[in-house]
C-alpha cells in the first residue's frame, strides 16, 4: 500500500488540492507515513469517484494536532480515469483509506479496490 485516498467534502478542493498542490488535516497512521508515495482524491456526491492522483513530496504535522498535511511533488497532480462508486455504496470512503497506486489506476469502481 503506497497511496492514501482522501475524501473531499468541502469547497476547498479546487483551492487546496488542485491549485495549491496539498491536502491537510488528514488522519494518517504513524506506521504508514514513510510508505505513502501517492495521494488520491475521492470526490463525494455528486461526483462519487476518485478523480485525481499526485505524487507525495513530503508530509508534515498539521498545526498543533494529530493530523497531517500532505504536499505534492511539483507537476505530479494528474486527473485520472474516474474510479466510480459502483453498486456498493458502503465502499465510499468516509475518512482516509489506503491502497496501491497500481490497483487504483487499473480500477473501474471502488469495488475493484476494496471489494
Amino acid at each position: 500500500m503506497d497511496t492514501i485516498i482522501v475524501p473531499d467534502r468541502d469547497d476547498g478542493f479546487q483551492e487546496e488540492f488542485i491549485k495549491n498542490n496539498r491536502w491537510y488535516a488528514i488522519r494518517i497512521s504513524s506506521a504508514m507515513i514513510d510508505k505513502i508515495k501517492y495521494i488520491a482524491a475521492y470526490q463525494v456526491a455528486p461526483v462519487s469517484a476518485i478523480t485525481y492522483m499526485a505524487e507525495v513530496a513530503w508530509i508534515d504535522k498539521y498545526e498543533d494536532s494529530n493530523k497531517y498535511i500532505v504536499y505534492f511533488k511539483e507537476g505530479s497532480l494528474k486527473k485520472i480515469n474516474s474510479v466510480g462508486l459502483g453498486e456498493k455504496r458502503a465502499l465510499a470512503p468516509q475518512g482516509p483509506r489506503y491502497s496501491s497506486s497500481r490497483i487504483i489506476l487499473e480500477a473501474k469502481t471502488l469495488n475493484d479496490i476494496w471489494g
